[in-house]
């Protein structure tokens, strides 16, 4: 673990650096289709968050990057030793790690508790808002984790209920470690 990264990051520290890949989507009425996706965690010296962007990207017929299809941006907050003890007291089934707040281009905001184990992320909306335009999201559940022979996958599947349906599988994708973006001019 890098030795500025927070104590409380210890845990979440494999999801830190820029990540590519492609992924499928499709929702109800919605037909499945390919897309790229760049994702990238990263800390502050010393702060107990790290912070999250994502893109993706639709995929065209010839495998190049189409439109925009998602934009999100956010922070990840662990919670120290303490806070998980106390948040978690009344629920020893579900232990709370972390607290995660992301921002969507589509209008709507999603509060996270969510837990951590081994290389995996498991964490369900404990609050969703969106503005008076927005996609009308109600619930929203995630994972992330690391596969595998040498766990140089980061995997994950986004659930999401919104206009009127019920939980249902919305994204997914696999994804590369990827070398650090260059500096924008």
């Amino acid at each position: 673990m890098d030795a500025e990264v927070h104590p409380d990051l210890a845990k979440l520290s494999f999801l830190l650096g820029r990540w590519e890949g492609v992924g499928v989507a499709g929702y109800a009425e919605e037909e499945e289709f390919q897309f790229g996706q760049e994702v990238e965690f990263s800390h502050t010296p010393d702060a107990p968050y790290l912070t999250y962007t994502s893109r993706a990207w639709r995929m065209k017929a010839d495998g190049t990057l189409g439109e925009v299809i998602t934009e999100e941006s956010g922070y990840w907050r662990a919670l120290s030793e303490a806070d998980t003890a106390q948040y978690a007291k009344d629920d020893d089934k579900n232990i709370i790690h972390l607290e995660v707040l992301i921002t969507h281009n589509e209008g709507f905001i999603e509060s996270y508790l969510g837990n951590v184990f081994a290389n995996r992320v498991e964490m369900a909306t404990n609050a969703v808002m969106h503005t008076i335009t927005g996609l009308e999201v109600t619930a929203s559940h995630r994972l992330y984790g690391l596969f595998g022979d040498d766990r140089e996958t980061l995997g994950y599947a986004w659930d999401l209920a919104a206009r009127g349906h019920e939980l249902r599988s919305y994204m997914s994708a696999q994804l590369k470690k990827a070398g650090t973006r260059p500096a924008e001019k």
